[in-house]
């Protein structure tokens, strides 16, 4: 598995399957039974005349025969077992899936795998068939030339200008000719265009019976020949001896790749024939004489292309050589002549540029890469046809008995056509039942058929159900019948059905005026109003969601119905893009199974919503007097229903609601029953598949039981091996046990190695291997445990020691660097510590008196567990956190405080105006009387203000209670005494702080003084404060703002207020403040501002 390249061989021996590397080393010894060429028998039959040609040619000794159960297709007999093509090529897969996962290192489910192109319909399903064996999902086929173009155009940038190149692909049995054509594409990505590479096949052409074998061939025979004349055995043809070919076909193949570079070549086989060596040696001239046909062949696919397109050297700007067999350099030379002396190119690497290719393609497909977008488009190699044979409704033939039916033959699926692709054939009026159609190879085209392909049909089929849809629907409507080729090259019939388009009659709901005459009728009609109503509004209130129901439940049949009501074509819808794309492939709606499920599905939706819209409707008509809020919404169908029920109150015309027949187009789909022989070509499917899945899943069962046994193997040879040495130089194992164990021991893994290389049997499983092993481990492993304890002791009670030693001093540091650690704690932990070092020195003692060979009192294990327990003790103790600081006391505890707190801080604040307002009267004799009143009153007279402030509360209770509901009413009202002091606040916030200042130097009697006087009256009304927090805050306010001195008054009665409706009233109280007095507050200041 560690080459880059693995040979695609597979093998059974003795039961056993061999695979790669393993049954290339058996080839020579079992020739029959190593089985080369697989892929090429893949889609053939025992007898295909290629299939035996190929066996002729290449000397390959498989016995062919035919499948009973697959129509004949070939198999390989191998022993007493038969295996098909897909088994085999399926354990080749396996084999490759098994060196993706090693590579990987996990499981691999995905593949792309790479075909010829001149794989058919039959050979591309026998390797998805393979795939499938293998345990593999297909994620897509792609041909060989496909993916080095893939390789080659990936890294390029074809922006500039465009480039044609020629890929000629030499692989070991088949050789393939590609024109492709690269250039740019532009698609538009978030409103830009968006500039990308793509690739177009436009021509291929192949031999698919040349390859690097044929040159070895040509130099088997040579040399057989000549083996034949110098051994004087002119009768004997060592070609067909399938031993001495094998030999002769591995060295012959050596002397080829030395020809390629060296001008002459040995060839030597031991023992070819008979006992009898074989020495030869060739020159390149004259191999090249022996393979003058080959090189000729080999020009004429290129050749073939050139032609065809009309090339030029010139008009090529590439030739690329891929494969193994295009490294000859007389292949070079013939190349190059066919081109008119044009060099060649060798950009890609000739062996892996394929898989490297198909690898790229596999990353596009998958969800689990991005790579950069690179368009593909590849072609059919083969063309498809359509044979019909049906009959016509409205001929006259058709009806004659013994008539026969109309056939045509239509272009299904033209040659050279881009993949991947859809094709639609529709056929109208058809009566026959079964409808009978057939597909074949278009064997006109160039191509011709599929290597091994003895006959052009491709599958036959029969829809059934044209009957009865024509019972149904009194015709069958338009017969499609779905194709769809994908980029594996494979065709595949999607569905049948019958697009039938019928009429059916739908009751629709209107309203018609009346006239005067007719009054009387629509007043007998009185009766039906409430119906009437509910039908109205029924048409006007829910027929418009109705329609957008019929819309949605039909759209997709009317959409489909436009679609399939096109004309025949005879050679179906082929428009798609380069991305496979089909204007005919789009949604469709849900298909009718039956009459029932017809109706259902073409009239559901909408019949539904009417029906849920009239008995809206009545129930709405019922309640149209007493809900006059829903009549106005229901529109002008209930206002029509009520001037129906009482046409002499309204001056509107009188109307009358009518039901009436409409037609209605619908299309209903009904899909057809496909049966006949189908594909003649089927993909494993029921016993046949199971049947092959059981043969290689036996493989798999067989080769794990085979890789235990050699494991097993491995493992007693490795024990005795490495135990017979350890006992001879290891001079520990020698201290650990006497003289007589290790003679006994190994006498007794002399005797175990004699059964295991002359008497052991690996047929009779692995669990021998294993029980020998556990026998010699219950001798040895004491003596290997001791001496692993005798070294590992010493070094490890030392360490604990030491380790101790450093935990002690730490605990005792504890008490200074930890003291959150409690005493218990560290007493606790110091005994711990003494506990361990008594076991220590108590295991030391123990260990003392015995000897080395004898069991040790203790084990290195039991040490390391305990201290390991031990220590996650102490680290857990050791990283104790420090625990956080007790939280800061609160300044006030209960709510008496807080409010005693909030009142004083109010004090104080009016004693602080008091003192100015003194100051103003002193010094201002002509102030505004109002001003120092106020101020006095705040500052001197608490009480008074406490009783003004009960009085207004009284007055207020009730408003109170309703102050949420009404708290927009006063700041509508308030705005204009809000705007005074809003324009004036700013300029004399600046000038506040001077009298502040003021105040500070005065004397500190008065201050208390005021302070005083203020807690008696807030120590009062404290108890009736419901909102303390939120007062609290406050205080500072009138110290910064003196003009709102008279905000108390206000405040002071709304204290027992609702909790959330104190702050609301007293942001409009301050606001209020700003008045005239504040004005002339403001004023004063200002001019005390002055002064000071």
């Amino acid at each position: 598995m560690s080459k880059r390249k693995s040979p695609a061989l597979v093998g059974v021996v003795n039961g056993e399957r061999l695979l790669g590397e393993e049954a290339f080393s058996f080839a020579v010894r079992y020739p029959e039974q190593i089985v080369a060429r697989a892929r090429d028998m893949l889609g053939k039959d025992a007898d295909d005349p290629t299939l035996i040609a190929l066996f002729e040619q290449h000397g390959l000794p498989y016995q062919l025969v035919a499948n009973p159960e697959r129509e004949g297709a070939a198999s390989v007999q191998i022993g007493e077992e038969t295996y098909s093509p897909e088994e085999l090529v399926g354990s080749i897969l396996y084999y490759a899936r098994q060196i993706a996962e090693a590579q990987a290192g996990g499981p691999v489910a995905d593949a792309v795998i790479t075909v010829p192109a001149f794989f058919g319909q039959r050979q591309r399903q026998a390797m998805a068939d393979a795939a499938d064996l293998a345990g593999l999902n297909l994620m897509g086929l792609i041909n060989t030339h496909t993916a080095a173009a893939l390789q080659y155009g990936i890294e390029r940038d074809f922006a500039n200008r465009s480039q044609t190149i020629l890929l000629y692909d030499m692989g070991s049995g088949t050789t393939e000719v590609a024109l492709v054509k690269y250039s740019t594409y532009s698609v538009k990505e978030a409103g830009k265009p968006k500039v990308y590479n793509q690739l177009e096949v436009r021509d291929v052409d192949w031999d698919d019976s040349l390859g690097g074998n044929m040159l070895d061939m040509a130099l088997a025979k040579h040399f057989a020949a000549e083996f034949s004349a110098k051994a004087k055995l002119p009768d004997v043809d060592v070609t067909a001896i399938p031993k001495a070919m094998a030999k002769l076909r591995r060295q012959v193949r050596r002397t080829k790749e030395m020809l390629s570079a060296n001008s002459a070549a040995p060839c030597t086989v031991e023992e070819l024939y008979d006992g009898k060596d074989f020495q030869s040696s060739i020159t390149r001239e004259d191999f090249e004489v022996l393979a003058a046909d080959f090189f000729t062949r080999a020009a004429a696919p290129l050749q073939r292309v050139i032609e065809r397109n009309g090339l030029k050297p010139e008009d090529i700007d590439a030739v690329e050589l891929i494969g193994g067999g295009s490294r000859v350099p007389r292949l070079h030379a013939a190349l190059s002549e066919a081109l008119g002396g044009r060099g060649l190119d060798r950009h890609l690497d000739a062996d892996e540029a394929v898989a490297l290719g198909a690898g790229l393609f596999a990353a596009n497909l998958s969800t689990s890469f991005r790579l950069r977008k690179f368009g593909m488009v590849d072609l059919t190699m083969y063309g498809v046809s359509l044979s019909l044979d049906h009959v016509v409704l409205g001929e006259q033939a058709a009806a004659a008995p013994g008539a026969e039916a109309l056939q045509k033959v239509r272009n299904l699926l033209p040659f050279m056509k881009k993949l991947p692709n859809k094709r639609v054939v529709r056929l109208d009026g058809v009566a026959a039942d079964p409808l009978r159609f057939s597909l074949a190879y278009n064997a006109s085209t160039h191509h011709g058929l599929p290597p091994g392909v003895k006959a052009a049909e491709l599958a036959d089929f029969e829809a059934s159900g044209v009957e009865d849809v024509i019972k149904r629907y009194n015709t069958s409507g338009q017969i499609s019948l779905r194709f769809e080729a994908d980029y594996s090259g494979l065709l595949r019939l999607d569905k049948v059905e019958a697009v039938v388009e019928y009429e059916v009659m739908e009751e629709k709901i209107i309203e018609v005026p009346v006239n005067e005459t007719e009054a009387a009728d629509g007043a007998a009609a009185a009766g039906e109003g409430a119906d009437a109503g509910a039908d109205a509004k029924a048409e006007k209130g829910a027929e418009g969601e109705a329609k957008d129901a019929k819309a949605d439940a039909e759209g997709g049949d009317d959409k489909d119905k436009a679609e399939d009501s096109k004309p025949e074509k005879d050679e179906g819808d082929d428009d798609s893009d380069a991305n496979g794309s089909s204007d005919e492939e789009k949604p469709e709606a849900a298909k009718e199974e039956g009459e029932a499920e017809a109706e259902a599905d073409a009239e559901g939706g909408a019949g539904k919503e009417e029906g849920a819209g009239e008995e809206e409707g009545a129930e709405k008509a019922e309640k149209a007097e007493g809900e006059a809020k829903e009549g106005a919404d229901a529109g002008a169908g209930s206002a029509n229903a009520t001037d129906a029920s009482n046409t002499t109150a309204s001056a509107k015309p009188a109307t009358v609601i009518k039901r009436i027949q409409v037609p209605k187009q619908k299309v209903a789909k009904v899909p057809l029953k496909v049966g006949g022989r189908g594909w003649l070509f089927p993909a494993l499917s029921g016993p046949v598949r199971a049947a092959s899945k059981a043969v290689l899943d036996k493989f798999v069962a067989a080769e794990a039981v085979k890789r235990d046994v050699a494991k097993s193997r491995n493992d007693i040879e490795s024990y005795i091996i490495a135990m017979k040495e350890a006992l001879e130089t290891d001079e520990l194992m020698q201290k650990v046990s006497t003289e007589e164990q290790r003679e006994s021991f190994r006498a007794r893994l002399t005797d175990e190695e004699d059964w295991l290389y002359m008497e052991a049997d690996e047929s009779e499983g692995a669990q021998q291997f294993k029980d020998r092993l556990a026998q010699l481990k219950d001798i040895g492993e004491p003596i290997k445990r001791r001496a692993e304890e005798l070294e590992l002791r010493p070094k490890l009670m030392e360490t604990v020691r030491k380790q101790l030693e450093l935990k002690q001093s730490v605990v005792r540091a504890w008490a200074d660097t930890k003291p959150w650690i409690t005493e218990e704690e560290r007493e606790g932990m110091a005994k711990q510590l003494a506990e361990v070092e008594a076991d220590l020195t108590a295991k030391e003692e123990a260990q003392s008196k015995k000897v080395d060979h004898e069991e040790p009192a203790f084990s290195v294990t039991e040490v390391a567990t305990a201290w390991d327990k031990f220590d996650k003790a102490f680290n857990k103790l050791n990283n104790k956190r420090k625990p956080k600081p007790p939280p800061e006391p609160k300044p006030a505890a209960d709510g008496e405080a807080k409010a005693e707190d909030a009142g004083a801080g109010k004090a104080e604040a009016e004693g602080e105006d008091a003192d100015v307002d003194a100051d103003t009267d002193a010094t201002k004799p002509d102030a505004d009387a109002d001003v120092g009143a106020g101020a006095g009153a705040g500052g001197a007279d608490g009480d008074a203000k406490a009783d003004a402030g009960k009085k207004k509360d009284e007055a207020k209770k009730d408003e109170a209670k309703k102050e949420q509901a009404k708290k927009e009413e006063p700041k509508k009202e308030e705005p204009k005494k809000k705007e005074a002091p809003k324009k004036e606040a700013p300029k004399k916030e600046t000038k506040k702080e001077e009298p502040k200042k003021a105040k500070k130097e005065e004397p500190k009697k008065d201050e208390k003084k005021g302070k005083a006087d203020a807690k008696k009256d807030t120590k009062k009304e404290a108890p009736k404060k419901e909102a303390p927090k939120k007062e609290a805050p406050k205080k500072e306010a009138p110290k910064k703002e003196a003009p709102k001195k008279e905000a108390p008054k206000k405040e002071a009665p709304k204290k027992e207020a609702p909790k959330k409706e104190a702050p609301k009233k007293e942001e409009p109280k301050k606001k209020e403040a700003g008045g005239k007095d504040d004005k002339k507050s403001w004023s004063w200041n200002k001019k005390k501002g002055e002064e000071l």
